[in-house]
């Protein structure tokens, strides 16, 4: 298992709950039992995350931790915000975790980021929205998923990239649109109590990877090919005698007849 993808599940599940040892118990268990499926890496992760995700709205938080306002959004919220500002899953991968189509992501991703911004940081910053009145080639500007959003989250095309790349240069309104979205951005990135480093992180990830790798030694079945199966085979005593004799009794049948 790569290491980052432990760090991953393990900042995933501090979203989730924030204490140390019940994130580290949950996502501990979470993992083994991913890893039963006999997934890909990425998807065993993934397999994992929707589990503390159900876990999370079953078991929420402690009261301490709803001092802070990030833990007073709901736990797919919180992953929402992890899985996108910290660890820049692309949408295709948010969606798989959650079950849903990747076209619901960038809606429910704008909902949640101006819910966290304006309702619970009641942030001091201009809300984004989109020019008063849009130019001859300005790009349409949807409230509820703005293209400020996509290409802030590297959800672009290279041709839609090209474009506004070009068309930003030269259009003072979609840039104020999109330096808006930017601060909303940074904004919470400040404000998501999640670590990306640190020794308590990286000794929590230890013993995830110890968790795994005893997991796969225990229930990763045994690949060889046949070529190797045969090799075994050979290299038995009782089989080399028994081949020996077979080989015996041909040789003597053969100069018989």
């Amino acid at each position: 298992m790569n290491r980052e993808n432990i760090r991953s599940l393990n900042r995933i599940s501090r979203s989730l709950w924030g204490e140390l040892n019940r994130s580290f118990h949950n996502s501990e268990e979470a993992l083994v039992n991913a890893s039963l499926l006999h997934l890909s890496e990425d998807m065993t992760i993934e397999r994992a995350s929707k589990m503390m995700i159900e876990r999370a709205e079953r078991n929420p938080p402690g009261t301490l931790k709803l001092n802070h306002p990030f833990y007073r959004l709901a736990p797919i919220e919180r992953f929402l915000l992890t899985a996108l500002h910290i660890e820049k899953w692309p949408y295709e991968r948010v969606a798989r975790t959650l079950s849903i189509d990747p076209s619901l992501v960038e809606s429910w991703a704008w909902a949640t980021r101006l819910k966290y911004s304006f309702q619970e940081l009641e942030a001091q910053i201009d809300y984004p929205r989109g020019p008063a009145s849009l130019g001859l080639v300005c790009p349409e500007y949807n409230a509820a998923a703005p293209w400020t959003q996509r290409m802030l989250d590297d959800e672009l095309g290279k041709r839609e990239r090209n474009f506004l790349q070009g068309h930003l240069m030269g259009c003072e309104k979609c840039r104020k649109s999109l330096e808006a979205t930017r601060k909303m951005f940074f904004t919470i990135e400040s404000f998501v109590p999640v670590k990306t480093r640190g020794e308590e992180m990286e000794a929590a990830v230890d013993k995830m990877l110890d968790v795994w790798e005893k997991g796969e030694s225990t229930y990763r079945p045994i690949k060889v090919t046949a070529a190797e199966s045969f090799d075994k085979l050979l290299s038995r005593r009782d089989v080399q005698i028994v081949l020996a004799i077979a080989g015996f009794f041909l040789l003597y049948h053969f100069h018989k007849t």
